[in-house]
């Protein structure tokens, strides 16, 4: 069944103004969809929010556990030249 089909009516309490403001500005009939396309953009801020805030404690736990690690730009750097040098036989 497709999400369009599977609704539930519900009751929000808004500020005066707001309500004011969405009746002046969005025609009858598209209101619930502009709630909806609020609430679904809503939810996905929260959710990369949260996932953000996750792996910015991960980040902190690994850097307690195992302290600064050397960069590896160098590395990746001559890995790439190395690579560079055999497929065009300079290597």
């Amino acid at each position: 069944m497709s999400e369009m089909s599977e609704m539930t009516r519900v009751t929000l309490v808004l500020p005066v103004k707001l309500w004011e403001e969405v009746k002046h500005t969005v025609p009858k009939g598209q209101r619930s969809r502009l709630v909806s396309e609020a609430l679904k953009t809503e939810i996905i801020h929260r959710k990369r929010r949260a996932a953000f805030e996750h792996a910015r404690q991960v980040g902190d736990e690994m850097l307690a556990k195992y302290g600064e690690l050397p960069s590896c730009v160098e590395d990746i750097r001559q890995m790439r030249e190395e690579r560079d040098g055999e497929l065009t036989g300079l290597h």
